[in-house]
């Protein structure tokens, strides 16, 4: 009986322990899973906050433009009606008017001479806003003036010498290119995006919205009682429909009386976590059992130390016949043990190597991470780190290894070492990167054959370089903002001058070259959306291509010469011609060389406008993908110069809406030429009559 209890007695404190441990693992793992769930909501709710800053940025910017736009080209005592049409046509916009510091109504698009004169503030109150206060306003859902169809208008009040004028141009609801870019605002299955004026209104959405009135309340009943019982400003709250919880977040857009809304299914929301919930209830209940197990080995004491001096012996045989890289550092990274397949992968000898530290032995790019990552460790945020790293072999080659360093404590929980475990994956790389080269020659191969067979649609294609191009293009210039205002942050006080002037035009420059992406990404997405449709009208070649110099820098404007006739005109849509002939134009100047010359001439029914260089042209083996979205020469000085490869595809792009030719040829003896074929105004061809003109076009 004695025995019995004795052994019973063994086992209570092991018991006890086991219980303790068990109890602090269900903890550990609902605090795991409610901190994730947490994680979830704030990353949505950023989301969501990210989406109102951009429409406010979005907004900002068309309002700038249009102040532009209307100081150049409405400023003068009398509009003319055609540079009325000229400006909305550069817009885009289906409706828009001029008014008087008085409120008149001077100039309507879709033309309706009814109006002219009529008071337009007492109706429309972003009207009246601009007119009395002169601050840009954006309206909700409104009638529009001419033809009463749902519009969003873009009020820009400016003063002339004949008083202050109001520039304001409206987007149709059903057709706000808004709309493409909430259709990629969230990522998360089933999600609703919708961007909504004070009143309830859509202005726009990531689906269809139904009913006359697109309001929030027919479209989202649920979700809109749910926004009306809180008070305005940021809102986070959850609702039920038909038995389903949803989460929503919604943010005010700076600078409107819009509100972006976005609600997804906690289904969706937390669905990320389901895998791992169960993964972790599997594990503890794992452990629970590897535990029990546990307390009865503890319950004998003299087999215990048996195994104890066991482990310790295959630690050591572990650590010096391992064929993964093995090592122990102290505090300072410094190597105080290695086994051999750890110097074999470096082409050192122990002694070398424990002469020296990780800093030494690792590629100079990788050493601000790897102690930034040790110092996080040392302070407690983290036991431990994984990297890929890249280390000097003796021989000077880079050999890949992913490493995993462990922080070691003491029984006070005190920091004794660092081990480190090196696998190398040097081959891995090697086979990753051909793998890669692979694909991409594969994917090139694929993309030609879709387009010779017509079997497939471009769609995929697009996402595939939407997707690329982000990974690539977008996130350098983020990175880079990033970096230089982190180290402005902690380093603010101790940078000399100079470098904190440096560091202001690195991030200047990013964001330059940021908002230049933006803008082509905005156009592209616009031209998928089919938002931009061109609007022939009457223009004069030569005015439009002295204005499209005007957009290059005073120094590289010297280097262009213009021959074009006096009294030629074109039939294009104006805004849609000036950005050709800019990106055409800031093509040359990128990649070729000075003299730089636009010449022009009149073949009958079409004007030929040819832009040259002297540079060294485009590869011949390249000209093929040259007007391809998102397509770069691989040789050349293409290679040295920073692009989307985007600027020549919106060239095509907005040519083949206008019914506008573009070919390329080689310019002798170097350069590059683009033909632009343009359909010409015959009433005003100098030289050459209606009859003659025809049967030259035959």
């Amino acid at each position: 009986m004695s025995a019995a209890w004795a052994r019973m007695r063994d086992l209570v404190l092991p018991a006890g322990v086991w219980l303790v441990l068990c109890a602090i693992g269900a903890t550990a793992l609902s605090w795991a899973d409610r901190t994730s769930r947490d994680d979830l909501v704030q990353r949505f709710d950023m989301r969501v906050s990210l989406g109102s800053q951009f429409v406010a940025s979005y907004v900002q910017d068309v309002l700038a433009r249009e102040r532009t736009q209307a100081e150049t080209f409405l400023a003068a005592k009398t509009v003319a009606a055609a540079d009325f049409r000229r400006s909305v046509a550069t817009f885009g916009y289906p409706a828009a008017v001029l008014i008087d510091g008085n409120g008149r109504l001077l100039h309507v698009e879709p033309p309706n001479p009814a109006l002219i004169g009529t008071n337009m503030i007492a109706k429309y109150a972003h009207l009246r806003t601009a007119v009395l206060t002169g601050v840009p306003a954006v309206s909700a859902v409104v009638p529009s003036a001419a033809e009463k169809v749902p519009v969003t208008g873009f009020a820009m009040p400016y003063d002339t010498p004949y008083g202050r004028r109001v520039f304001s141009g409206a987007v149709e609801v059903a057709r706000s290119p808004l709309s493409a870019y909430l259709a990629k605002a969230l990522t998360i299955p089933g999600n609703r995006v919708y961007l909504a004026d004070n009143a309830g209104r859509v202005v726009a959405a990531n689906q269809s919205v139904t009913g006359r009135t697109n309001a929030l309340a027919t479209a989202e009943p649920a979700l809109a009682e749910a926004l009306a019982t809180h008070e305005s400003g940021r809102v986070f709250d959850t609702y039920t429909v038909g038995g389903k919880r949803w989460t929503f977040s919604s943010y005010p857009v700076s600078g409107t009386a819009w509100r972006l809304v976005a609600t997804v299914p906690d289904a969706s929301l937390y669905g990320p976590l389901a895998g791992a919930t169960t993964a972790g209830r599997v594990g503890l209940g794992t452990a629970a059992v590897v535990g029990l197990v546990a307390v009865v080995i503890a319950a004998k004491g003299s087999r215990s130390r048996r195994e104890l001096r066991l482990s310790e012996e295959r630690f050591r045989t572990v650590f010096d016949r391992s064929l993964v890289g093995m090592a122990l550092t102290d505090l300072t990274g410094r190597f105080r043990q290695v086994n051999e397949a750890f110097c074999a992968m470096l082409g050192r000898t122990p002694e070398a190597v424990t002469k020296l530290t990780i800093a030494e032995i690792l590629h100079p790019d990788d050493v601000p991470a790897t102690q930034a990552a040790m110092q996080e460790t040392l302070a407690g945020a983290r036991p431990g780190f994984r990297l890929e790293k890249r280390y000097l072999h003796a021989d000077g080659r880079v050999v890949y290894g992913a490493t995993t360093i462990t922080l070691l404590r003491d029984l006070h929980n005190q920091p004794v070492r660092f081990t480190v475990q090196v696998v190398d994956i040097t081959d891995r790389k090697r086979l990753e990167a051909e793998e890669a080269a692979a694909r991409a020659q594969l994917a090139r191969h694929a993309d030609q054959l879709e387009r010779m067979n017509g079997n497939l649609t471009d769609a995929r294609d697009r996402m595939a370089d939407f997707v690329a191009m982000l990974s690539h293009d977008v996130r350098q210039p983020i990175t880079g903002i990033l970096g230089y205002a982190e180290t402005l942050t902690d380093d603010w006080e101790h940078l000399p001058d100079s470098r904190k002037q440096q560091y202001l035009l690195g991030i200047e420059s990013a964001g330059q070259r940021l908002n230049r992406l933006v803008e082509e990404i905005l156009t592209v997405a616009q031209l998928d959306a089919g938002v931009l449709t061109a609007k022939p009208v009457a223009v004069d070649l030569r005015a439009a291509v002295h204005e499209a110099v005007l957009t290059l820098p005073p120094d590289q404007a010297l280097d262009v010469s213009v021959a074009v006739p006096e009294g030629l005109f074109v039939q294009v849509d104006p805004g849609h011609f000036q950005q050709i002939v800019t990106n055409l134009l800031g093509n040359a100047v990128k990649y070729g060389a000075p003299p730089f010359d636009l010449v022009a001439r009149p073949l009958g029914r079409t004007v030929e406008l040819v832009i040259c260089d002297h540079g060294e042209g485009v590869p011949p083996e390249f000209v093929p993908q040259l007007f391809d979205r998102f397509s770069r020469a691989e040789t050349g000085v293409a290679t040295t110069k920073r692009g989307t490869g985007l600027g020549l595809h919106i060239v095509r792009t907005l040519a083949e809406a206008g019914h506008i030719g573009i070919t390329y040829r080689p310019n002798r003896p170097t350069g590059a030429c683009f033909l632009v074929d343009l359909p010409a105004a015959e009433r005003v061809l100098p030289g050459v009559s209606p009859a003659s003109a025809r049967g030259r076009g035959t």
